[in-house]
């Protein structure tokens, strides 16, 4: 006769542990889910705002042959897309503002894509002289009425002439990059001077209540170098260009 096995009943269901086990690996792929969809949506931001930069880009360069200047900044609060000219000329003091989309043929974009703009001006008495890129003005010598009075080659003129000045830290200039060009800080590596700077500020995630992230500021002259990679307190969008390579891009477009 053989012994009779007690046989336990078959388990249902799962153990705590098991459950605990299954909501831990659950929660985990949501974390990584979700962060994955935040950085793909943070990567199409920063792709949308690049384009934008360099359309911004585009507007000011054209704006820059048909009228022999660069826009004045838009001096408003919110950023109503137009030149803040005083008479028609481009007040003294106004170099910071908002990119002027309106005033250069183009559409104001949303306000989370809306550029902070900068532009390099040194008047001198001397038209000869003169490095306001704001200003229309006849730098070399050509008469009234002729081809070429007060046309891009006076503002070529005056590129050529911002080059040939001190890095002033009241005007448009560059900081590193956190890489080759040295440390991101505004105060102890200053760069090179611009002829204009944009700015397409994303996320606060310096979480100071401000869009623009340091070293950036709204009324500030000095901006990272283009190309600084993302960090975890800033992924604002910056495009700029030196005088030197801005006259070489102005003369190709002379005819």
């Amino acid at each position: 006769m053989h012994a009779t096995r007690s046989r336990r009943p078959a388990q249902k269901g799962f153990t705590f542990v098991e459950m605990a086990v299954v909501l831990v690996v659950g929660g985990l792929l949501s974390w990584a889910a979700f962060s994955a969809y935040d950085t793909v949506l943070d990567a199409k931001d920063r792709r949308q705002a690049q384009d934008m930069a360099r359309q911004a880009q585009s507007q000011l360069r054209a704006f820059a042959v048909r009228h022999g200047r660069l826009p004045c900044p838009d001096a408003s609060v919110a950023g109503t897309g137009q030149e803040s000219l005083a008479g028609g000329v481009c007040g003294t003091g106004n170099l910071i503002g908002w990119f002027p989309y309106v005033s250069v043929g183009a559409d104001l974009p949303v306000a989370e894509y809306r550029a902070r703009y900068a532009v390099y001006r040194a008047p001198n008495a001397s038209a000869a002289a003169d490095a306001d890129l704001a200003l229309n003005l006849e730098r070399s010598g050509d008469a009234p009425g002729h081809v070429n009075h007060r046309d891009v080659s006076d503002l070529i003129v005056a590129l050529n002439n911002v080059a040939g000045l001190a890095l002033a830290t009241d005007k448009p200039y560059l900081t590193g990059d956190g890489g080759v060009a040295g440390a991101v800080d505004c105060a102890t590596n200053r760069q090179m001077s611009v002829a204009y700077w944009l700015v397409v500020p994303l996320k606060d995630r310096s979480g100071d209540g401000e869009r623009l992230d340091p070293p950036q500021t709204s009324a500030g002259p000095c901006v990272f170098s283009p190309g600084t990679p993302v960090s975890a307190t800033n992924d604002d969008v910056v495009l700029s260009e030196s005088p030197t390579q801005l006259a070489g891009w102005l003369r190709k477009s002379l005819p």
